[in-house]
């Protein structure tokens, strides 16, 4: 499970998606990015440094190395199928990632993109330059109240939406089974993100499914410490159950 920008491997709803796997006999493996910034099982942002280094390639990297391990190490048991699971950020990240895994020999039998992001070309013009200028934005987190250094490779990578991290054509040309899940409500990710992501790819395998959820926003109406489940969180979790199970 590859969390968003920000996000961690703890954060608010993930314990609760993995245990409605579990729930029906769907193993799952959360992780933290190398360079999420947060150590341990904390939820403060406490290396900045490392940080303002993270970027989509070191993500792709960390996530073929995790799926590596769990195909080769024999600490894990063998998964009979190996689905990828991103969320915001993370789904951007996985889809990479997908491409990456499978050169590597390792079959994936599925994606699960849950309020992903179509494109890294997501800020203002106003943000853009200011990045620019100086090689690093610092972005405001509600949460936490830090200003967060995004770096100069995140930058190169935004400012390559259009050629090196174009996500459409590595969706276009995937062929194993997606589940496209967008939150109708969405605020940090619009709706139309997941909607165009899956105009990219429901041609390709008669398994794929976009679930639009209603009502929900980002995070499916839930909050970070995890305080209340809500129904929309349980409604994906059915239906994304129920796609694996009917795979």
């Amino acid at each position: 499970m590859a969390c968003g920008h920000n996000g961690f491997y703890h954060f608010g709803m993930f314990p609760t998606i993995q245990a409605r796997f579990a729930e029906k006999g769907i193993s799952s493996i959360a992780f933290n990015y190398t360079h999420c910034g947060i150590s341990d099982d904390g939820d403060y942002f406490d290396d900045l440094e490392r940080y303002k280094h993270n970027c989509r390639r070191l993500e792709v990297e960390d996530l073929v190395f995790m799926t590596k391990q769990l195909s080769e190490n024999n600490l894990f048991h063998q998964p009979k199928h190996l689905f990828l699971f991103g969320h915001s950020m993370g789904g951007f990240s996985a889809t990479f990632a997908s491409k990456a895994i499978r050169e590597t020999g390792i079959t994936i039998d599925g994606i699960i993109l849950l309020n992903s992001l179509r494109t890294l070309d997501v800020r203002t013009p106003e943000i853009m330059e200011e990045w620019k200028k100086n090689g690093v934005y610092f972005r405001s987190n509600m949460r936490t109240k830090q200003e967060l250094p995004q770096g100069p490779e995140f930058l190169v990578e935004t400012l390559a939406s259009d050629s090196t991290w174009n996500m459409q054509p590595i969706v276009e040309k995937l062929t194993i089974p997606c589940f496209v899940a967008h939150a109708v409500d969405d605020e940090a990710v619009p709706f139309e993100h997941g909607r165009t992501i899956f105009s990219w790819v429901y041609k390709n395998n008669p398994r794929n499914a976009f679930l639009p959820i209603p009502n929900a926003g980002h995070t499916l109406n839930t909050t970070h410490p995890m305080k209340l489940d809500s129904e929309e969180l349980e409604f994906f979790c059915e239906q994304v159950v129920d796609w694996i199970e009917n795979l």
